[in-house]
């Protein structure tokens, strides 16, 4: 490895900034490199890594995006980060609210909705809520990604090889707005066409361990913080990976949703209210109406995801990470209690790497 820098040594973080479960420290300091020779040492021993240090990568590298590291930050520095990131929020909410306040109300008696508009907002409301409940895992999807617009995606190669087999995708629908969810991409090939993959990981990462060696070390967010207790960094680190099957995912709920019978019961009802000048656009879904396990074909499926998404979603089983397998943690962020860790994780044998977003509370 080529981060003999970077030094492990006892945890303390601050029990202020929220950190759940933490485990008390028990055992004296320890301070050593962190590298291969990690496996051999007594496991008993308490390590922290200190992911907040740079990486060895300031610039767009071949294989993938740079990676934007964050300056290592005093915990004083970082509360004041946050502070004026929640004020610019609230600045955008006043301001948004403004706009709103100076539109006039529109008068539902003497200028009511069309039954075309009302049926509009209803169709567009179901298009969104039903579309993010689908992962986008199609590669050719990602191939065409607009990395510059995806800054999750910083680190993660820029396009699919040709060599590669086995990919497995999992992204953010288009039209999601969660934060917090697992993005992955990963796929196989030969140890001899992966190896430019791993070295790239390696000059980005700011730590490498194995799964096994993140049970004992500990994670420290901020230079300055001090406390009795740690956080293992096997908490923060994805447990599982995911494979893609070839089967699509289910679309008679979205079908069921956008039909003609639940359209018109919907628009009847929002008309309704409008007479009595009471016009909320309630477009919560009744689920008794859609309370259906039937499964479509497989290229039923596949049409009404054309039609509907835009891109292929395909059903994805989870896989566990094993002791052996090494993780390149490319970056690390702790916000508001959550730690966001994204990076690339390759199996004993290095024939696959997995390319992930992470966060956990």
């Amino acid at each position: 490895m080529k981060l003999k820098r970077i030094a492990l040594v006892v945890t303390v973080l601050s029990a202020s900034i929220g950190i759940a479960n933490a485990e008390q420290i028990s055992n004296p300091p320890v301070s050593i490199p962190l590298s291969t020779k990690t496996t051999q040492l007594d496991r008993t021993q308490p390590l922290e890594v200190m992911p907040y240090m740079e990486s060895k990568v300031t610039g767009e590298t071949e294989l993938s995006y740079a990676v934007m590291s964050v300056a290592k930050k005093t915990y004083n520095e970082q509360m004041l980060q946050h502070r004026d990131a929640e004020l610019r929020m609230h600045a955008h909410i006043e301001e948004h609210n403004r706009k709103i306040r100076g539109v006039p109300q529109r008068d539902l008696i003497k200028n009511p909705y069309t039954q075309e508009e009302i049926e509009k907002q209803i169709v567009d409301a179901i298009n969104f809520r039903e579309s993010i409940k689908y992962p986008i895992n199609d590669k050719e999807y990602y191939n065409h990604i607009d990395v510059d617009k995806v800054n999750d995606l910083s680190g993660f190669p820029k396009k699919i090889p040709s060599f590669a087999k086995q990919v497995d995708i999992h992204l953010k629908p288009p039209k999601a707005i969660e934060d917090g969810r697992y993005i992955q991409v990963s796929f196989t090939g030969k140890p001899s066409e992966l190896k430019p993959y791993i070295q790239d990981a390696e000059n980005h990462a700011k730590f490498i361990i194995t799964k096994g060696q993140a049970e004992r070390v500990s994670i420290k967010p901020y230079e300055d913080v001090k406390t009795n207790c740690r956080k293992y960094v096997s908490t923060i680190l994805p447990e599982e990976w995911i494979e893609v099957t070839n089967t699509f995912n289910n679309m008679y709920q979205y079908k069921l949703a956008l039909s003609n019978e639940n359209i018109k019961r919907q628009v009847n009802r929002e008309l309704s209210n409008q007479k009595n000048n009471q016009m909320g656009f309630d477009l919560e879904q009744d689920a008794s109406q859609l309370s259906s396990d039937k499964v479509l074909s497989n290229d039923e499926n596949k049409a009404l995801q054309k039609k509907y998404l835009g891109y292929y979603s395909y059903k994805e089983v989870k896989r566990p990470f094993n002791a052996e397998y090494t993780f390149y943690i490319f970056k690390f962020d702790y916000l508001y209690n959550m730690f966001t860790v994204a990076g690339m994780a390759v199996n004993p044998e290095q024939t696959r790497v997995i390319y992930f977003l992470h966060t956990v509370q």
